[in-house]
């Protein structure tokens, strides 16, 4: 390993949006440690074909009792027992089957043992200690750097005996990748640490996440699940006894009412296992021969069910459900997302790909394919664990489970879309689509429903700010609920949308212009202030040979994956992460937003307005992505209180869809 090249490691990155952190207040700091964590997500999303294919090198020998093995040094190895500890409470697993070690022993856990991870022997010392059967054991080791020689020698020793190797970096190249001894490399990259070199952060946090997935991927391949149940667990204190009720209760008709005395008498003469629980209410044989089902079927509950209820499996659509869900579909320009409540206080979730009509105007088969993508992804949460529907099952099942349907598609206000689609929505869904129980709005309709049916506002002013912006007024009225009145702004990022995240980029990119611009002119220093410069490198716009950077050139070319509308309005979170301390971006983000409200939203709120209504008898809605950021939200309520906008309420939403689903349920009782 050759120290020398450390700083070239993306983990040792000096990070340019905390270079002042020490100077900002502590609201600040914290906000910018929070904006740069939320990077990290993105990071681990990159390496899901390689989670997905270690699950399943995984999964076949933990069933036949292999051991897992994690290995680290420092935060990695810490990270690495945290996961191996909490498997066996979760999911009932022998406390020997996962196992956590650390570069300098168990007293690493507390203090930071010196020099221990340099140890390349130690690793291969450690490993030979617990005899590993290369048929069933599999060794995941773990180093921010992919270089740590501990982790190393680890992975040398175990590919020499022929286990599966599986090594998490968050570097790439990484010397973990060049060796030749691991199987699944996965390679999270969530970028410089806020404090750089400090792995204990955005590294460790993509970290906690791979093996969060690894581990708990493979007890669901394993069958410690039913659903998203955890059946394979152990009732062995108060909290987890009511949980074993709980799950019963929701899953197996049989216990559905029975009392707890009951449940417990069942738990208790099933060696308080849940999924053996189940089975016994289910079959009504004894817990022995449930036990023999469950062998027969590896442990997983689902096949043990069709063994032993084969005349019950599977359920036809019409057996599972019949009409008792509501359905709200957001369809926008960046996803759809899915909501479905039924009544219990549950609401499961699905999503698909973007379905703006404005984007997609001559593909609408496209987007009503992606309406039904993601309403199906939501509904699997409620069907059976392992019931699978063909086409025409899941043409039936969509006829029939929805009392009521409310789909939201962003660019539906244009002309004729509106006739196109509602016929066509309300045959997929059953529905009549000229009664209440079929809604087909815009997107933006469905925010009002955030707003307490019990208190009935009068108005309500929806502000959404993401890509692009507009502002709508909403009364209400019985029996249709709310009604919009008046609309300002939406006219696309083409012609404007100021406040959206287009319009804040577009200004960012001009600016930037602008400053290289003059530079070509000898009007200004050759020295780029940090605001051009991340600018420039949120584009990644290369320098030519003369080291001239042309960002129209770039911006235009094609050449990257993201539309240009897209790269524009990824600049809004660069902006607001500078904001703070930068007094370009923070004059973007003022005039963005005092824009939005004495224009977009300033002429719903002048007395002459159609619909006026006083704010102070008015609930303000704020939805977007820009809304959920903490400065720009923080801007836009400081433009509201100089111009003396004060509202009965004011409101950010973040899930729409679940919103509209519980309004549709409330309506109906």
């Amino acid at each position: 390993m050759d120290l020398s090249s450390l700083a070239q490691l993306q983990t040792e990155g000096v990070n340019p949006r905390t270079v002042h952190i020490d100077r900002m207040s502590t609201m600040e700091m914290c906000t910018v440690i929070n904006s740069d964590d939320h990077r990290v997500a993105g990071s681990v999303s990159v390496c899901l074909p390689e989670i997905a294919g270690a699950i399943d090198a995984l999964a076949p020998r933990v069933r036949r009792g292999g051991r897992v093995v994690y290995v680290g040094a420092g935060t990695s190895g810490r990270l690495g027992i945290l996961d191996a500890s909490e498997i066996p409470p979760t999911f009932a697993a022998p406390h020997s089957q996962f196992i956590g070690i650390i570069a300098g022993g168990d007293a690493a856990i507390r203090q930071a043992q010196e020099g221990a991870e340099d140890n390349a022997q130690a690793g291969e010392d450690d490993l030979k200690r617990l005899n590993l059967n290369p048929e069933l054991d599999s060794v995941i080791g773990i180093a921010s750097s992919g270089r740590t020689p501990y982790v190393l020698g680890c992975f040398a020793f175990a590919k020499r005996l022929g286990c599966v190797t599986i090594g998490v970096a968050c570097a790439s190249p990484s010397a973990m990748g060049r060796s030749g001894d691991v199987d699944f490399l996965i390679a999270p990259l969530p970028g410089p640490e806020v404090v750089t070199g400090s792995t204990r952060l955005k590294s460790g946090t993509a970290t906690k996440l791979v093996l969060n997935m690894l581990s708990t991927g493979t007890m669901i391949r394993v069958g410690k699940t039913y659903g998203n149940m955890m059946v394979d667990m152990v009732a062995s204190n108060l909290k987890l006894e009511q949980r074993s009720r709980n799950m019963l209760r929701r899953l197996s008709p049989k216990c559905s009412s029975m009392s707890d005395s009951e449940l417990d008498a069942l738990l208790a003469q099933s060696k308080r296992s849940v999924k053996l629980a189940m089975l016994v209410a289910e079959t009504g044989e004894t817990a022995e021969v449930c036990q023999q089902h469950l062998d027969s079927a590896g442990g997983v509950l689902a096949g043990a069910l069709d063994r032993a209820c084969p005349s019950t499996q599977p359920l036809s659509p019409n057996e599972i459900i019949s009409r008792r869900f509501a359905l709200c579909i957001d369809g926008g320009g960046t996803k759809c997302a899915v909501a479905i409540a039924d009544g219990s206080g549950s609401t499961s979730h699905g999503y698909a790909g973007p379905c703006n009509l404005t984007d997609g105007i001559g593909n609408i088969p496209g987007v009503v394919a992606t309406l039904i993508k993601a309403t199906k992804s939501a509904l699997k949460e409620h069907l059976p664990t392992g019931t699978e529907l063909s086409d025409a099952e899941w043409k039936q099942y969509l006829k029939s489970c929805f009392s009521s349907v409310w789909v939201g598609l962003a660019g539906l206000d244009r002309a004729g879309l509106h006739e196109t689609l509602a016929p066509t929505l309300a045959e997929i869904f059953g529905l009549d689509r000229t009664t209440s129980r079929f809604r087909l709005t815009s997107d933006v309709d469905l925010l009002p429903a955030s707003v307490s049916v019990e208190k009935n506002p009068c108005s309500v002013l929806v502000l959404i700010a993401g890509t692009g912006s507009i502002a709508m007024r909403y009364t209400w009225t019985e029996g249709s609920g709310y009604v919009r009145l008046a609309r300002s702004g939406g006219w696309g990022h083409m012609l404007g949308d100021e406040g959206g995240g287009h319009s804040i980029g577009l200004e960012a990119i001009k600016h930037t212009l602008l400053v290289l611009e003059e530079q070509t002119l000898g009007l200004r220093p050759q020295a780029l202030d940090k605001f051009e410069d991340a600018v420039i490198k949120q584009l990644g716009c290369a320098a030519s040979k003369d080291g001239r950077i042309d960002i129209l050139s770039d911006l235009l070319s094609g050449n990257h994956q993201e539309t240009v509308k897209t790269r524009i309005a990824q600049l809004a979170e660069t902006v607001l992460e500078l904001a703070f301390h930068d007094s370009t971006a923070n004059a973007i983000v003022r005039a963005q937003t005092a824009h939005l409200v004495t224009k977009t939203l300033g002429r719903l709120t002048d007395p002459k307005s159609t619909g006026y209504a006083a704010t102070q008898e008015t609930v303000l809605v704020l939805a977007g992505g820009l809304m959920r950021n903490e400065g720009y939200q923080r801007a836009l309520r400081e433009q509201l209180d100089q111009r003396g906008l004060h509202f009965e309420g004011v409101r950010v939403v973040d899930d729409v869809a679940a919103a509209g689903a519980t309004f549709l349920l409330k309506r109906k009782e």
